[in-house]
């Protein structure tokens, strides 16, 4: 059923692009201004305690309906003015939101769940972010492959990955396990995204552990073939990534509750645009530097409109399965009180 998807993809290339292009004229990049909140905002919960804010992002498919928020005045409304700031990696974005850099950073959710683990800071979950759907997450073979077809071919196969301890060797051992297949003997092979699309042209790996818009990319332009769905099983539409901030004495995430309500509820509507692939594939193009034809392509996963902390624990479940975090990790802890959460 994998090897479908490839065809279902390149056959969307004859869709019009007249709804694109229309969505990109339309769109903004000035960022907002000024310092005072609405009266809207205001009403109810009180003004939000830092009318500017900048946020650590990444140049990810995770954000675009964080820049959405932000060109459609989302936040304005809310009485915010926010400043995008783009880091260098998702380490960097960690660091940004732990020295003061940035108020509010994006992450994939690994990152802030073994920090908050180790005690490193008291990381406070904002906002969720995306949850993966079949096609988001997913191993893949070289075009042509007759090593690595199946599942069960996986042992003693050289697989890239970006680092150890992170979505991308975490999800599909957890597939591998529940399929019986000995994930320990994998050769997991780390990487940058943008290193993969060559090792595997040129044979230096058996298979790469894509994202979005890696996945499409690979198979337009290297045929690259599906094996197995990282986001399926165990980890079908597993949270993989949110907005964290930090909590303790004097620091944003316990002074500006009233700030993160605003944000919570600008980026939820925006959120809740992001079925609709006319509004979020500019933002793709735009933000995430994908071509128009790919991101007609890349699979639209599922953007959370609400904060639940029973859904992210799976994931530091499935980090204490593996042994990344060491005892328990209750994720309830890391809500802001008030936050909506299950």
């Amino acid at each position: 059923m994998l090897r479908s998807v490839t065809a279902r993809r390149i056959s969307r290339l004859r869709m019009p692009v007249a709804a694109l292009a229309v969505a990109l004229l339309a769109s903004s990049c000035s960022l907002l201004g000024g310092d005072e909140g609405s009266d809207a905002a205001k009403t109810g919960t009180g003004g939000v305690e830092k009318a500017k804010i900048k946020v650590g992002v990444l140049p990810v498919v995770d954000v675009a309906p964080f820049y959405r928020a932000i060109e459609q005045g989302y936040f304005k409304e809310q009485g915010l003015d926010v400043e995008p700031v783009v880091m260098a990696s998702g380490p960097a974005s960690i660091n940004g939101v732990i020295n003061g850099e940035v108020d509010i950073a994006f992450a994939s959710y690994p990152a802030p769940l073994l920090a908050q683990s180790k005690k490193v800071a008291e990381f406070k979950i904002v906002a969720d972010a995306l949850s993966a759907k079949q096609g988001h997450l997913v191993v893949v073979a070289p075009k042509n492959s007759t090593k690595f077809t199946k599942v069960s071919d996986a042992p003693g196969k050289k697989i890239a990955i970006t680092a150890r301890n992170s979505f991308t060797d975490l999800a599909p051992m957890s597939v591998l396990k529940n399929q019986g297949v000995d994930y320990s003997q994998v050769q997991w092979v780390e990487m940058p995204f943008p290193d993969m699309m060559g090792a595997l042209e040129r044979g230096d790996v058996d298979g790469a552990v894509l994202v979005e818009p890696w996945v499409t990319n690979a198979m337009k332009k290297l045929g690259a073939v599906p094996v197995f769905d990282g986001a399926s099983g165990p980890t079908a539409e597993i949270p993989m990534s949110g907005y964290v901030a930090i909590g303790g004495n004097g620091k944003f995430a316990t002074t500006s509750p009233n700030t993160i309500a605003a944000f919570q509820r600008a980026l939820a509507k925006a959120h809740a645009e992001a079925t609709d692939r006319s509004k979020m594939e500019p933002m793709f193009v735009k933000y995430a530097k994908i071509d128009q034809q790919t991101a007609q392509l890349v699979t639209i996963s599922t953007y959370s409109t609400s904060l639940e902390a029973n859904r992210i624990q799976r994931v530091a479940n499935l980090m204490e399965e593996f042994g990344v975090i060491k005892g328990h990790l209750d994720v309830k802890t890391m809500i802001p009180n008030g936050a909506a959460s299950k």
